[in-house]
C-alpha cells in the first residue's frame, strides 16, 4: 500500500508548484534548448518544426488508440517524457502523471490537469509498482543509458502493467553526426521490432503484447522520383488504404514501400 504521495523521494526543490528531482546538467540544458526552440517556432508559425502536423497527428493517434485499448477508467498512468501533455489530454478519465526535464513543456502540461514533475528517466522518483500503465513516446532514442532508463520505467510499473513505447523506426542517424547540427544531444539510436524485442524480452523478461508501425508520409515524396515508381496519386491512394486498415498498416508492403517513421511497442511486466 503506497502513501498518498506518488513519490518515493523528497524533491530537491519545488518551482511554480512543480517538484524537481534532477540536478541541471549539460544534457538537461540541451533538451531545454530544444524545447524552447520548439515552442518559439510553434508560437510564431503555428506549426511543429520537427514534423508535418498531418504526419504527427497520424503517429499520435496510433498511440492514443493503444493507450485507450490497454487502460480502464480510473487507472493510474505515467507519461514519461510528457512534453506538452498532448497524449494524456486524450484520456481524461485516467489518473494522469507526467514527467519531463523541460520546465517550459511542463507549464503547458500542468494546465491540462496532469500531475507533473521534473526528472530525468534515470532519476524517476515514483514508488515501485505504482502505475497501471506507462507511456514513453519519442524519448528512448534520446537517453544516454538505454538499459538504465528502461529498467527505471519497468520498476515503477505494477506487476502485470503495460509499458507503451514509441520510438523512431529504422531512422537514418547521419544528420545527427553532422558538425553543423545545432544540438549536442538529439537522437542517439534507432530501433526496429527486432531490437525492441531483444531489449524487452532478453534483458528485462517482459512479454511483448503487440507492436505496430506509424506514419507513412515522407517516403512517398522520395519514391516518386525513382525509376519505374507509381505516380504520386497512386501512392497517396495506397497510403490512405494502409492507414485505414490496422492489418495492412503493419504489413510487409507498408514497411517496405513507405518505411514508417515510428513504431509503437507494447510490453507487459510479469505478474
Amino acid at each position: 500500500m503506497h502513501a498518498a504521495s506518488p513519490y518515493a523521494l523528497e524533491p530537491l526543490s519545488v518551482e511554480k508548484g512543480i517538484p524537481i528531482f534532477s540536478q541541471p546538467d549539460a544534457y538537461q540544458n540541451n533538451y531545454e534548448r530544444i524545447a524552447n526552440d520548439h515552442l518559439a517556432y510553434m508560437a510564431s508559425t503555428g506549426k511543429n518544426p520537427f514534423m508535418q502536423e498531418r504526419l504527427w497527428s497520424e503517429i499520435e493517434d496510433s498511440t492514443i488508440r493503444l493507450l485507450r485499448k490497454y487502460t480502464s477508467d480510473g487507472g493510474r498512468v505515467l507519461d514519461a517524457g510528457v512534453g506538452l501533455g498532448r497524449l494524456l489530454s486524450h484520456v481524461p478519465t485516467l489518473e494522469r502523471y507526467g514527467v519531463d526535464i523541460s520546465r517550459d513543456y511542463l507549464q503547458h502540461a500542468i494546465k491540462a490537469g496532469i500531475n507533473v514533475a521534473i526528472a530525468k528517466l534515470e532519476d524517476l522518483p515514483y514508488h515501485a509498482d505504482y502505475f497501471d500503465a506507462i507511456t514513453c513516446t519519442d524519448v528512448l532514442e534520446h537517453v544516454l543509458d538505454l538499459n538504465l532508463c528502461a529498467g527505471k520505467l519497468l520498476n515503477t510499473l505494477k506487476p502485470g502493467g503495460i509499458l507503451l513505447v514509441r520510438v523512431p523506426y529504422r531512422e537514418d542517424l547521419a544528420p545527427y553526426t553532422a558538425g553543423n547540427y545545432p544540438y549536442n544531444f538529439a537522437h542517439l539510436r534507432s530501433f526496429d521490432e527486432h531490437s525492441l524485442t531483444l531489449l524487452f524480452t532478453k534483458v528485462f523478461k517482459t512479454e511483448v503484447v503487440e507492436w505496430s508501425t506509424a506514419g507513412h508520409w515522407p517516403t512517398i515524396d522520395r519514391l516518386e522520383h525513382g525509376h519505374f515508381m507509381p505516380t504520386r496519386f497512386a501512392l497517396r491512394v495506397l497510403a490512405k488504404v494502409l492507414r485505414m486498415n490496422d492489418t495492412l498498416r503493419n504489413s510487409w508492403l507498408a514497411r517496405w514501400l513507405f518505411l514508417p517513421v515510428e513504431i509503437n511497442f507494447v510490453v507487459r511486466k510479469p505478474a
